[in-house]
């Protein structure tokens, strides 16, 4: 569903970045699909699987990154 890394509407431009489970998190190699997907706003961080990222709309995207405004998803799951 995403060719490009979308972009916020207001002021933060999400980062994505397709990252290896072997070596474990390093970054995929240019047109690899990856086994993860680090998504960024500058504030939060979140990770996905590939399938998950290609699924979601840019909106939910930016749902799940502003839900919890300067976590992680780990933290997010620790803290519950």
């Amino acid at each position: 569903m995403h060719d490009s890394p979308p972009s916020e509407t207001a002021t933060r431009e999400l980062t994505v970045v397709r990252l290896l489970q072997n070596p474990l998190g390093q970054e995929a190699p240019p047109g690899e699909r990856g086994d993860m997907v680090r998504l960024s706003d500058g504030r939060t961080r979140l990770y996905l699987l590939p399938s998950e990222y290609d699924m979601a709309s840019t909106a939910s995207l930016q749902w799940m990154l502003a839900r919890e405004p300067g976590r992680t998803a780990a933290q997010s799951v620790a803290a519950s």
